[in-house]
């Protein structure tokens, strides 16, 4: 962009001086005024040798250049951009409102850190500390997209820390939970769909998004594969059918109405809504409270784990980047743990009972006759002991000079003649 001063005519005749400079490498251009209302090209001048001089000294102040952009018209942006974008816009652009509603048409430039603090500090009273981050995230972004769009010259959400939480759920259901939970499923007349995604999750891990998205294209009864694209990741995953999946997939092979499994008579797609309701009210029929939909894939991993899956395969079959997301599983069930050791310590006793039983089969007949031949060798064994013990030298040295003895060279030791007599 050119440097130094420009005007423009107007409709009515009337001129505006505006002025244009260059700031840390950022075109700059600033409206000084109207001639109508006294401003002339001289003034111009000297407005852009003040702004020159400014920056030159380093008191120059961009945000008080500009004109204020307001919350509402970055909201705006923000709209367009999440829409096209963002994967997960259909829940951010709830939390995108609430900013709206709560900033209006207040200047970017006036909205500062403290005020972001003091919304936090309300939000936890009302919400999970959980919660409040994911929705800081999104006020974090927005501006740090404002400041890319040249919107706002900083980010007053840096410094706003989040909380630190550990909100990873271990909520998952019993083998005797599942069964309960089945049972109203199957009695929804009015969603009879219910059951099938429900033993679809249960038996697949897949995400609600996944299953909802489902294509008839992507399944293979022949095979026993799905074959799906996974929301989170945006990575394939080739997933097995077992029995219970084949079944409900051919029941909603049966009741087809469309490209995708879950659909209504009239061709509409099931909406996670819907999904919502009828599975609340399945679990409060079931008495199965603190339990979400999302937990039915928790349950998937969790019951693998406990029937000896290693950990790696179930990674392959949750669709999980990397291992870490996996590990949490093996801390689900401390209890099967102490089951799985309990078993060992069963096995250890099995062993000892065994070797007690097997020491109760030599007679007391048998024990005298092992005693009465093994008697005259003690002497010799006991020889054999101090050879292993590191006298051996000396022994063999002594049985030589025994040996000459008996041929009337050299008579032993008393000692040693009465330990190795042979007669």
């Amino acid at each position: 962009m050119a440097k130094g001063i420009y005007e423009r005519k107007g409709k009515q005749g009337d001129v505006t001086y505006y002025i244009r400079y260059q700031f840390q490498r950022v075109d700059i251009k600033e409206r000084v005024g109207r001639k109508s209302r006294g401003f002339t090209r001289e003034t111009a001048k000297e407005a852009l040798k003040s702004r020159l001089g400014d920056i030159a000294r380093g008191q120059f102040n961009l945000e008080k250049t500009r004109k204020p952009v307001p919350f509402s018209k970055l909201a705006e942006r923000y709209r367009e951009y999440g829409a096209s974008t963002k994967r997960a816009w259909e829940e951010e652009k709830h939390i995108l409102e609430m900013f709206a509603r709560l900033f209006g048409d207040t200047p970017l430039s006036q909205i500062n850190t403290w005020q972001i603090e003091k919304w936090k500090a309300e939000r936890h009273k009302e919400v999970k500390p959980g919660t409040v981050n994911r929705q800081l995230t999104v006020i974090k972004h927005m501006f740090r997209k404002a400041v890319e769009w040249g919107m706002t010259a900083s980010n007053p959400a840096t410094g706003v820390r989040r909380f630190s939480v550990n909100d990873q759920r271990t909520r998952f259901l019993t083998g005797e939970e599942i069964q309960r939970l089945l049972k109203p499923c199957e009695e929804q007349i009015t969603s009879p769909w219910l059951l099938p995604l429900v033993t679809l999750a249960l038996n697949t891990g897949m995400r609600q998004g996944e299953l909802l998205g489902l294509r008839w294209e992507n399944v293979d009864l022949e095979r026993g594969l799905i074959t799906v694209k996974q929301s989170k990741t945006l990575r394939l995953k080739t997933i097995a059918i077992n029995e219970p999946a084949r079944e409900a997939l051919k029941w909603l092979q049966e009741n087809r109405y469309g490209d995708f499994l879950f659909m209504w008579p009239w061709g509409e797609m099931i909406g996670r809504t819907t999904v919502h309701d009828a599975f609340k009210k399945a679990c409060n029929t079931a008495g199965i409270a603190d339990f979400r939909f999302h937990d039915l894939r928790h349950t998937f991993a969790s019951h693998l784990v406990m029937a000896g899956v290693d950990l790696v395969t179930v990674k392959e079959l949750m669709g999980h980047v990397g291992i870490s997301m996996t590990v949490r599983y093996s801390h689900l069930v401390p209890e099967h743990k102490a089951q799985a050791v309990a078993k060992l310590g069963e096995k250890f006793q099995g062993f000892n009972a065994k070797k007690e039983s097997q020491g109760g089969l030599v007679s007391e007949e048998l024990k005298e006759a092992i005693g009465d031949v093994l008697t005259p060798n003690l002497e010799q064994s006991r020889n054999v002991f101090l050879v292993r013990q590191g006298r051996g030298l000396k022994i063999v040295s002594e049985i030589k000079r025994l040996n000459v003895a008996r041929d009337g060279i050299e008579p032993p030791t008393r000692g040693f003649s009465v330990l190795c007599s042979t007669d």
